[in-house]
């Protein structure tokens, strides 16, 4: 029997992607209120409404959905930032410090970026946040076609929230 609709759309029931798509959201607002040692994984599972070994299924290990959680927040702060700069080729860096102000209203977003650095006395949590913030940096860096030892504007240093350039994947 053939059928337009796989079985999960019949019951109602999310595939894992967007099941695990809003583990993430879940888990940005709890590591962001409690970091990665203070947060619960049953927390998170409850706010989904699955069980906590689920969690562990689709991500390994609390850490790892730690990481999922920076990363949806990092990507998400490049594909802003890149539209911005797409949709004002006049002016990519206006554009994108507009939208840079508009990302800062995403205060889970802003405090999940703050326990990535407070946890990075981590190992793979430092290697990881390095990276990315590194690819970040770049990233805005050639959105403006800046130089890294000159930026054109306050963008690339003031969009990450430091005084200089790469200052905080140096210090991690």
């Amino acid at each position: 029997m053939l059928t337009t609709m796989n079985d999960d759309a019949k019951t109602g029931r999310l595939s894992a992607a967007e099941r695990r798509n809003e583990l993430i959201e879940a888990a940005i607002h709890e590591f962001a209120i409690n970091g990665l040692a203070g947060s619960s994984t049953e927390a998170i599972s409850a706010k989904v409404g699955v069980s906590q070994p689920y969690i562990f299924k689709l991500f390994g290990t609390k850490k790892k959905l730690f990481l999922a959680a920076y990363e949806r927040v990092i990507t998400r702060m490049e594909e802003t930032l890149d539209a911005a700069a797409a949709a004002h080729p006049e002016d990519p860096e206006g554009a994108m410090m507009n939208a840079y102000r508009e990302l800062l209203q995403r205060r889970d977003d802003q405090l999940l970026q703050m326990q990535a650095y407070a946890a990075a006395a981590d190992d793979e949590v430092r290697a990881y946040v390095r990276k990315r913030e590194a690819c970040l940096y770049a990233e805005v860096l050639a959105l403006t076609a800046g130089d890294a030892d000159k930026p054109a504007t306050g963008l690339p240093t003031g969009c990450c929230g430091r005084s200089e350039p790469c200052s905080i994947y140096q210090s991690l």
